[in-house]
């Protein structure tokens, strides 16, 4: 994975933290929860969410280098970077995948 998980939890709280305090989240804690433990929960889920998306996209590129591999030539420099591109185009939208 391009990001450790480390960091994915980090981007997550802040992209949380980020939106509460715009006042772009709207949300009811569960009664009797506190707010730091429905903080909890929510960063959780877009952790899960940024997870799951990154690896789907590591699914794709994957997908994109047995593409590449199954070419009668070896591909390198810019042109493999371009078919890399046009690949992953391709499958993601057929996957319904948006980059």
């Amino acid at each position: 994975m391009r990001l450790s998980e480390d960091k994915v939890r980090r981007i997550a709280e802040r992209l949380h933290d980020e939106l509460a305090q715009r006042g772009l989240l709207a949300y009811k804690d569960q009664l009797g929860v506190r707010a730091s433990e429905g903080r909890v929960g929510r960063v959780k889920a877009l952790y899960t969410f940024i997870i799951d998306d990154l690896r789907r996209e590591e699914e794709i590129d994957a997908e994109v280098e047995k593409v590449l591999a199954s070419y009668s030539r070896e591909i390198k420099g810019t042109e493999r970077d371009i078919l890399f591109r046009k690949h992953k185009e391709e499958i993601a939208r057929k996957r319904g995948y948006i980059l």
